[in-house]
């Protein structure tokens, strides 16, 4: 592999770190009648969505199992989680930091991606055109050629195994401390056993461990489940569940009828422990309540997670969506639910997944609705910049303010993408 091309590699590893902006064209990639793959897991599904393509792929898996580079990392891998089953390594940073993709070893395991695809390039073509690309997973990455889409894919796990083992494993501070943080200060005693006894347990199942990135993916995925982290399979499949009813109506819907395909609630977590839903958001449902009355749109979708305060009982638009039907005789089948997004940033991103995965027109506006302490923020330039500073993108086009309650704004296909840096709404 020449300098010039390790240089290459590095800069793709470093996407997402150092230049996280990619445009693509609107509508490339995805196709609505893709049907997803299972692992069995789904945070790890949605967190790392290509290595669950891989392994229902055999004749990938064995390619990648056979490659001497790969196979060199595993065993490296695996020796080291095994080892600390036995060893005298009892905190968190001597337990974890090698479990971790080192930038050398993710440069060789992206260069030898880069031999096989050239020697084997039908079937990694496949699994690109047939899987990830009309996933829209990586749905930013579709102008790019084929390898460099799966290099890009490959980057983003690096990027991904990481942030999880240092924010559940090593306690480190990364994007929202306040609510994404381990449940556990990680150098207590008790989390230092918990560690140590999670080896112990991984030890016992290293015999399914036989790709390259396998070691290290059971590591993040078991600090998690440590951590009770699965907020992103809660409530999935969500078509056949609590919106199941509203999905069925989407079909038979007369849009001309309406000047916003829907209105969209972002939540506002309560500061106490005992409170379901908070002033705030009681006070966005009210308006809600309202504008669908009025027949603004057809449908509301509710938006917001376990967030605040630090792991509390209750989900924000699970909340809202009881508080509309009861307070407001909203009709279920006229309400959706997102109940994973975490930030304001994604309450319009994952209500832009809905509109797309759902069949929703994505020539009609949505209202965003909000009180007027929000306002500012939302509809502000400092608004578009934290998108483009946490996301990438801007998850809308057209953005206008209405009124003091009301924004209204386009969604975009960018915003199937997956997210690397949040690992509990990816």
């Amino acid at each position: 592999m020449t300098a010039r091309y390790k240089k290459r590699l590095l800069a793709i590893l470093l996407f997402f770190i150092a230049t996280p902006v990619l445009f693509a064209q609107p509508g490339s990639g995805y196709r609505q009648d893709y049907h997803f793959l299972h692992s069995g897991n789904l945070v790890a599904d949605k967190d790392f969505y290509w290595l669950t393509v891989i392994g229902k792929t055999p004749a990938l898996q064995q390619l990648l199992a056979g490659n001497q580079q790969l196979l060199a990392i595993h065993d490296r891998q695996l020796a080291t989680l095994k080892s600390h089953v036995s060893d005298s390594c009892t905190w968190a940073t001597s337990l974890l930091n090698d479990l971790r993709f080192s930038p050398t070893d993710s440069l060789e395991i992206a260069g030898a991606l880069h031999t096989l695809y050239l020697g084997n390039k039908p079937l990694f073509d496949d699994l690109v055109d047939k899987q990830l690309r009309p996933s829209g997973y990586y749905q930013r990455f579709v102008p790019l050629s084929n390898e460099e889409l799966l290099l890009h894919a490959w980057g983003q796990t690096v990027v991904g195994v990481n942030y999880i083992i240092d924010q559940f494993g090593l306690g480190k501070k990364l994007r929202y401390p306040r609510i994404d943080t381990a449940n556990y200060n990680v150098n207590s005693r008790y989390y230092r056993t918990a560690l140590k006894d999670m080896f112990a347990y991984l030890s016992e199942l290293t015999s399914g461990m036989t790709l390259f990135y396998d070691p290290s993916l059971a590591v993040a995925m078991q600090l998690m489940d440590l951590n009770d982290r699965d907020e992103p399979a809660r409530f999935e499949p969500m078509e056949t569940g609590e919106n199941q009813a509203a999905c069925r109506e989407i079909p038979h819907t007369d849009w001309s009828k309406y000047k916003f395909a829907t209105i969209v609630i972002p939540g506002n977590g309560p500061e106490l422990t005992t409170t379901p839903i908070s002033p705030i958001n009681k006070m966005h449902c009210a308006i809600a309540a309202m504008r669908y009355k009025d027949g603004w749109a057809p449908f509301i979708i509710v938006s917001g997670g376990y967030c605040y305060p630090f792991r509390g009982p209750y989900c924000e638009a699970i909340e809202m969506k009881k508080f509309l039907v009861t307070r407001f005789g909203i009709p279920p089948q006229a309400i959706l639910i997102d109940p994973h997004a975490r930030h304001t940033t994604t309450n319009i991103r994952n209500a832009d997944r809905l509109i797309i995965r759902y069949g929703i027109p994505l020539t009609k506006p949505s209202d965003f609705i909000t009180t007027q302490s929000q306002l500012h923020m939302a509809a502000g330039a400092a608004f578009d910049q934290r998108n483009l500073n946490e996301l990438g993108y801007l998850p809308y086009r057209d953005k206008q303010q209405l009124s003091i309650h009301d924004i209204s704004f386009y969604p975009v296909v960018e915003a199937l993408h997956m997210d690397p840096y949040d690992p509990l709404d990816p």
